[in-house]
């Protein structure tokens, strides 16, 4: 028997036996022709992109029907869990611009949306004798992380932001990586079939780690951020989705010819703030673009963005470092001294702070 430690995701059409009730066969044989088609290009672009080997080396991956299954399993798991998130948010978001929800959109109807449930654990991964006889002898991937996440799949309908439940082996790991930038709802403890007992599950409520809409498939990218700006637009969107175009339009604030990008930005961040119920994230990016943006820089609301992110969370590195850097241009350079030492009493390594303190030391 041989273990290993995987990430593991799976994902798949909510409600799709209701939806298909309310297709012809051939509008379902449609829905599924394009969701596995939208699956195999950004599963397989990203495994490629990022240099996994497949093929059961380091990891795998499958649709059937509605489902997709990931498996991660390299030797650097805070890798796998950083690129399982981000292919979970990247499918969500690929199957929201795809040609079967674009065309949901246009006649007013409800689009179909993807559940995701993701954890770590240890798994068997082995060829068995049977597999051989038939002729399949790449390994087969076992063990009760296995059901766990798949269960843990199934509490994604109960989630109002991402819908992107993940397990406490999963949450504990983010948690030790504050690289991996990513935020949690406090966790639901529910009772699954089979398991005879309470298990926490978190929802991901923020994850910006990384640019979302520029890493897409090239068979993916054309007319993208249009779809996704006539989602927030016209339908009534998910909260990520705000999240995510939001975090695209800062990576175009420099290399965009729309000299109003940020200020379409900062409508769609105020939008934002009625709909996403984490808003620490949405004030950071508000404060971000009254400090950087052309045509709406403004140290003074900035300053209070940062300052409402954290009244929510005390402990938020990013507003406290955007603070610190403000309250320095302003030329407060007792606060700002304060606001560095802030940093540091949480995290006595971080390399900005630890610089600027000893700045103002020698200065002395």
């Amino acid at each position: 028997m041989k273990e290993s430690n995987a990430t593991i995701l799976f994902a798949d059409l909510m409600n799709s036996t209701e939806l298909a009730k309310n297709l012809t066969l051939q509008e379902y044989d449609d829905m599924l022709g394009d969701f596995q088609d939208t699956m195999f290009e950004v599963v397989s672009h990203h495994l490629d992109y990022f240099g996994y080997k497949g093929n059961g080396i380091d990891s795998e991956w499958s649709i059937s029907g509605d489902e997709l299954r990931v498996f991660f399993y390299s030797e650097n798991m805070d890798f796998d869990i950083r690129n399982v998130l981000l292919i979970a948010t990247k499918i969500k978001l690929a199957w929201l611009s795809s040609n079967f929800n674009q065309r949901v959109l246009r006649e007013q109807r409800l689009v179909s949306r993807i559940g995701v449930g993701i954890n770590c654990g240890r798994v068997i991964k082995d060829v068995r004798p049977w597999r051989v006889k038939i002729g399949k002898a790449e390994p087969n991937i076992e063990g009760y992380a296995i059901n766990l996440t798949k269960r843990i799949e199934s509490a994604s309908r109960e989630g109002n932001v991402y819908q992107i439940m993940v397990g406490a082996s999963l949450y504990k790991r983010c948690q030790q990586n504050s690289q991996l930038n990513v935020a949690f709802s406090n966790p639901k403890s529910l009772v699954f079939k089979g398991l005879g007992q309470k298990i926490p599950v978190y929802e991901v409520t923020s994850f910006v780690n990384f640019e979302i809409m520029s890493s897409m498939p090239a068979s993916l990218q054309e007319g993208l951020l249009e779809k996704i700006e006539s989602t927030v637009r016209d339908a009534m969107p998910e909260p990520w989705i705000f999240i995510v175009l939001l975090r695209g339009y800062i990576s175009m604030l420099n290399s965009s010819n729309d000299e109003d990008i940020d200020r379409k930005a900062l409508e769609i961040g105020q939008q934002a703030l009625e709909v996403v119920e984490y808003k620490p994230v949405i004030y950071n990016i508000l404060g971000w673009l009254h400090t950087y943006g052309k045509n709406v820089r403004n140290l003074e609301m900035a300053f209070h963005y940062f300052d409402q992110s954290l009244g929510l969370q005390p402990n938020n590195e990013a507003a406290l470092l955007n603070r610190a850097r403000i309250l320095e241009e302003m030329g407060q350079s007792d606060l700002a001294r304060h606001a560095y030492q802030e940093i540091l009493f949480q995290n006595r390594q971080h390399p900005v702070a630890r610089r600027k303190i000893a700045e103002y030391q020698a200065a002395q």
